[in-house]
């Protein structure tokens, strides 16, 4: 079933590539009072393929081990779920700390978020961070539990950064260099804020989907080093963010 999954999400993703492009230059065209029969017939053709490879995804995902849990949580809905999952192998992400690297946040030696570097192997799948992402929007846009703790995270981070005396503003009133806004001389934007706890809720959703999946799959489940080890009292479980 993964197989066929994977190829469902990796033709959809092409084929909601292609849709937006046809989408785009349709707008383009119509600024300048045009129009193209050929461009017209892609969007068509386009959007009825992704129609159906959303219908056969959801078929796919409803019958995938945490379903029971996730189908539960506010704001996943399964085509979006459904991109997340089928790019990963919940058996090689033995510590949910691998699993936070393959989809891009993990962390790199110096405690900070890991970054594509110039020169670099890339550690992490490109796809999935940014499925990720998407999953991340639709719950905030639903604001259940999670968005919740986004908003727990995002004041938090608020109060740090005001007592460290940093100011925080709307990214396009930072400060200018080189014609571009820049974090410097104690100002911050605030989308970085936001993009900071997005990456905190994300983190946590993927710490929940590994916990479930991996008990539905009869794999051996531990808590993340932090609490594990470290001690950390804060530990969230899967089912305190499901809706009743």
């Amino acid at each position: 079933m993964k197989d066929a999954v994977n190829v469902l999400v990796d033709t959809l993703y092409f084929i909601q590539k292609s849709r937006v492009s046809a989408q785009v230059r349709k707008s383009h065209l119509g600024k300048n009072k045009k129009t193209c029969p050929v461009t017209e017939q892609v969007l068509e053709k386009t959007k009825e393929l992704e129609e159906w490879l959303d219908g056969m995804l959801e078929g796919f995902v409803k019958k995938h081990p945490a379903y029971d849990w996730f189908s539960k949580v506010k704001g996943i809905g399964n085509v979006n779920i459904g991109k997340v999952v089928a790019l990963i192998d919940i058996e090689k992400a033995s510590m949910v700390s691998k699993l936070w690297r393959f989809a891009g946040f993990g962390c790199g030696e110096d405690g900070k978020a890991e970054r594509m570097r110039r020169g670099e192997k890339l550690h992490y799948n490109k796809t999935l961070k940014a499925m990720c992402w998407r999953l991340a929007k639709s719950l905030i846009r639903a604001k259940g539990h999670y968005y919740d703790y986004y908003l727990e995270q995002k004041q938090r981070i608020v109060d740090r950064l005001k007592a460290e005396g940093i100011t925080i503003v709307p990214s396009d009133k930072l400060p200018k260099e080189k014609g571009k806004h820049v974090e410097k001389n104690g100002y911050f934007g605030l989308g970085h804020v936001d993009m900071m706890a997005m990456r905190k809720m994300i983190k946590l959703f993927l710490s929940h989907l590994w916990e479930e999946w991996r008990k539905a799959e009869g794999l051996k489940v531990t808590k993340p080093y932090v609490h594990a080890i470290k001690g950390h009292s804060d530990f969230i479980s899967a089912e305190e963010f499901v809706q009743p």
